[in-house]
Formats: C-alpha cells, structure tokens, sequence
C-alpha cells in the first residue's frame, strides 16, 4: 500500500489531517475564532458584553476535558494515511513528497519529509480560505483541467 497509493493536500486543508493530526485543527480552530464570532449575527457590543470570545475559548478548552470526546480523540490520534502524501503549498509550488508516520511518532532522524512536519499557516480569514485548501485541488487551479475540457 507504501508504494502504490497516494493522496493529495493542497495548503492548509483540514480534511486530510482531521482524524490524526490534532495539533493542526486546534491551530485552524484558534485561527478561525475571530471568523467565527464576527458570524454571530449580534450586534458588536453584544459580543463584547456576552464575551463571546471567551466562551468559545472554554468550549475548545472543554471539549478536550470531556471523558468520551477525550476518547474519541485517542482513537483519532491514531490514524495515519497509508502511502505518499503529495503536499502542495501553493498552486505554483513543486509538490512535495511526504509520510505520515502518525501521531507518536519520535522523529530521531530529523526526518524532513513527515507529514506532520507541515504546520498551520495562519491566515487573514480561516473561514474564507477553507474551502479552497479542500476543492481548488480538485476544481482549480490545482491539478484539475478546465471545465470546458472536460466537457
């Protein structure tokens, strides 16, 4: 399966490191809190008053304190994605080939080519830049052709 299967990841997706990489979705959720609260439809001063903010900052924090959310998380922690993992920083960028070892891994090597080794990218707005890490790939301008050639 090493050798002869491969999936793609194109900037800072969240779907293909949702399971395993833990790490890297707290990064995309704390980046994203500012996106998700200024969605909140209330007024700005609302916000504020009913801290907001702050409430999301201690459901994250509580989530990982919750006993079957915590277990549920120990069995995520332990996928890995068979095969390579193409990695492509941008839509310009020469792809990069990677391993995804798992979660616990002990890098002693110094090994350079791991997938968790591609750390989050924070953003000017997480929220509007993540359906492009998971479907420019696919629809463009990443690896796909045109649609009118493919029609």
């Amino acid at each position: 399966l090493w050798n002869n299967s491969c999936n793609f990841v194109y900037k800072n997706d969240v779907v293909p490191r949702g399971y395993g990489y833990l790490s890297f979705v707290e990064d995309f959720v704390e980046d994203a809190q500012e996106d998700l609260v200024k969605a909140i439809p209330i007024p700005k001063i609302a916000k504020n008053i009913l801290d907001i903010q702050g409430k999301l900052d201690d459901m994250v924090e509580g989530a990982t304190d919750n006993e079957s959310l915590a277990g549920l998380l120990g069995v995520f922690s332990q996928y890995r994605h068979m095969g390579n993992l193409i990695y492509y920083e941008s839509e310009d960028a020469k792809p990069l080939v990677l391993k995804d070892m798992g979660a616990f891994h002990k890098n002693t090597e110094g090994a350079t080519n791991l997938f968790r080794s591609v750390k989050y990218k924070p953003v000017k707005s997480a929220m509007d830049e993540f359906m492009g890490w998971h479907m420019d790939i696919i629809n463009g301008p990443g690896l796909s052709f045109p649609e009118d050639q493919l029609m």
